[in-house]
């Protein structure tokens, strides 16, 4: 439960303390090469980076830089409201527009320029797709920071007076089932890897998890299914409402896992929090936070990307949650070292492919028992599952497959009604032994856009 999307705060601040090295290079280098550069990242998105020529206060440099945004994309960006960095003399906003010069396209990014006392400002523009800003944003911050040092080598004597500045060295490390990696400092420590999640735990009480699925969650004002059959021996599903703020959902499901855990309920005072763009009509926020977790570490910085799974036919519903808390006493000098970790993070989808196979085969070895004189039947399992390896790639599909591993559900058809929905594999199970002419259960090569995800 303790894993992150990029806090913003961290983005910020990190790419300040880079830009901060603007003064000591514009005194070893000639004014010309600093001139603003675009660098396209090869994972996605740009950045626009470079020293500010002139006198500068931060309001008319902030100006200069939306004034590049718009010139660059053909349309006035929208502009949050400006915030300083805090202890620092950086200031930053976040941006969308649409791109005349790009056919239209929907672009979100960051605005960031530090205007350093007598010395030189400095600028950089971090941006992408709108709906892609908000992965691509580490890649884009790592880009940034590889050719600043490369354009001004001398900025390195200050940035290495900054601890803050200063990322750790990662070593990569997997475990568990081995379907996702993660780089990790001297003194962290993996906890868990499992179908594509990760948690670790840094040796001051810092916490991250990336790619957690939390669910089953009831909704309390939702009406229950009666026929949805226990599972045995699993937990009581946590009772949470997606309704209203997603972030109050969120601090519910964590304390009820923390409960569970035999661990005291966090105390959370959220900061701000912002709507992300979510496809399928799901919802999705990224927030930030102070909490305390009560472990005898004090208030924490924190972030986290929350987003919803709904599963139609199903009373119950599931949380994606990617978050980090880091003692505040040490947040400031673990920003650049959090900020790489997180950026490190990857999953390997053939182990993932081949646990949702394992899953989809135990299944379908009780339809196969049910249908022994059923050759037809036969056949198309396995040519289902020939498609179903042809498809691997298909994102989407993949991502529905994985949400019905982690949360034990199957899709099942009707052939009566010629009609499908997402159960749980316990009512699957029952249904294909009640009836196995009417019922079967549907490979992942055979969903279907707009009806099975």
């Amino acid at each position: 439960m303790n894993g992150a999307p990029i806090d913003v705060r961290i983005i910020v601040a990190v790419a300040a303390l880079v830009l901060g090295c603007a003064g000591v290079a514009a005194r070893a280098q000639p004014a010309q090469d600093d001139a603003l550069k675009v660098l396209d990242d090869p994972g996605g998105g740009q950045v626009v980076y470079g020293t500010i020529d002139g006198k500068h206060s931060a309001q008319s440099a902030m100006a200069l830089m939306l004034k590049t945004v718009h010139g660059h994309f053909g349309g006035r960006p929208q502009v949050s409201k400006v915030f300083q960095v805090r202890g620092s003399s950086s200031y930053g906003a976040f941006f969308t527009l649409i791109a005349s010069t790009q056919g239209g396209k929907a672009i979100a990014g960051e605005v960031i320029v530090d205007v350093p006392p007598g010395g030189q400002p400095a600028g950089a523009l971090l941006y992408d797709e709108a709906d892609r800003f908000g992965k691509t944003a580490p890649a884009l911050l790592r880009a940034l920071g590889q050719a600043w040092q490369a354009a001004h080598p001398a900025a390195a004597p200050g940035a290495a007076a900054a601890p803050a500045g200063q990322a750790q060295p990662l070593r990569m490390q997997t475990a568990g089932d081995r379907s996702a990696s993660i780089g990790l400092p001297e003194g962290w420590q993996l906890l868990n890897v499992s179908g594509g999640q990760v948690s670790a735990e840094g040796p001051n009480g810092e916490k991250i998890g990336l790619g957690i699925i939390v669910g089953p969650i009831r909704d309390p004002a939702g009406a229950q299914n009666p026929r949805l059959p226990p599972v045995p021996g699993a937990a009581p599903p946590i009772t949470c409402s997606p309704r209203g703020e997603l972030f109050d959902a969120y601090v519910c499901a964590v304390n009820q896992v923390r409960e569970r855990n035999h661990q005291p309920p966090a105390s959370f005072q959220l900061t701000r929090s912002r709507t992300l763009a979510a496809g399928n009509g799901q919802n999705a926020v990224e927030a930030v936070f102070d909490v305390d977790l009560h472990d005898g570490k004090g208030p924490r910085s924190g972030s986290a990307r929350i987003g919803t799974i709904f599963t139609r036919g199903l009373p119950t519903w599931a949380m994606t949650i990617s978050n980090s808390s880091v003692p505040k006493t040490v947040a400031a000098a673990e920003a650049a070292t959090m900020t790489a970790i997180i950026a490190s993070y990857s999953q390997d989808a053939r182990v993932i492919n081949s646990e949702l196979q394992t899953r989809l085969g135990e299944i379908h070895a009780i339809g196969e028992r049910s249908k022994a004189q059923a050759q037809a039947a036969d056949e198309r399992r396995v040519a289902s599952a020939r498609a179903f390896e042809a498809h691997m790639d298909n994102i989407d599909r993949q991502s529905k497959a994985m949400q019905n591993y982690t949360l034990d559900r199957s899709q099942i058809q009707d052939n009566e009604r010629n009609g499908r929905a997402t159960v749980s594999n316990g009512l699957a199970d029952a249904l294909v032994h009640a009836d196995p002419d009417r019922y079967e259960i549907v490979p992942t090569a055979n969903f279907l856009k707009g009806v099975d995800y």
